[in-house]
């Protein structure tokens, strides 16, 4: 991951902004900034307990359509009530839920926590929908690329959008363990061909990590 605190601002382009502090998320709303993140480094207890949740939880996981509430919360927390410091996860979570509701103010969000042994969009792709906010515990979080370094196939027949190429190893960004993104998607107004280019967690054998998405829908 990038040291905090840091602008990457090509010269062309969006620009895509890092710092510790979560003031950082309120820069989405510069028509130039395709993602903010929050550094925010889970403790080892975190970790540990999101390793140990996902080893024993329902592939499936916990996914949820509607508007933000007190009720929401509830379930939420009761996600990890069984779980030792399961109350840190909780507490994880939660924060992103306010701050995406501080922030948005949606009147519906898709929500979805995942406990993930291995990669579920492996390769490249760009952001669909108006504007995500993720975080992974447990282990490294989601990969993304800056649009400069990315390249793509020719189209094929019948083609609509072409593929994205692997980029080289040493442009793909990788955000850590806690920290919380949000990421521009190609429905937000004006940024069809400024959206990000991501891909899930990286994984290795037996890796075991807690992913969170929450999605705007409206």
């Amino acid at each position: 991951m990038l040291d905090t605190s840091q602008t990457i601002e090509p010269l062309h382009g969006p620009k895509y902004l890092i710092d510790d502090v979560a003031g950082v998320f309120s820069n989405i709303y510069d028509s130039n900034t395709s993602l903010t993140c929050y550094c925010s480094p889970s403790s080892w207890a975190a970790t540990q307990a999101a390793q140990s949740y996902v080893k024993k939880a329902h592939e499936e996981g916990f996914q949820y359509q509607g508007s933000i509430s007190e009720e929401l919360l509830k379930e939420i927390e009761a996600i990890f009530k069984d779980t030792s410091h399961g109350d840190i996860l909780y507490n994880h979570v939660a924060l992103m839920v306010e701050m995406f509701q501080a922030l948005l103010e949606p009147k519906e969000i898709g929500l979805r926590i995942l406990p993930c042994m291995h990669s579920l969009s492996p390769a490249f792709h760009e952001q669909k929908g108006i504007v995500k906010m993720v975080s992974t515990i447990g282990g490294s979080g989601e990969r993304w690329v800056e649009r400069q370094f990315v390249k793509f196939a020719p189209l094929e027949r019948h083609q609509i959008s072409p593929t994205i190429l692997q980029p080289k190893e040493n442009d793909v960004n990788t955000l850590c363990d806690g920290d919380i993104a949000l990421f521009k998607g190609k429905d937000w107004l004006d940024q069809e061909h400024n959206a990000v280019i991501t891909a899930s967690p990286a994984f290795g054998e037996q890796c075991a990590k807690l992913c969170v998405y929450i999605d705007y829908l409206s």
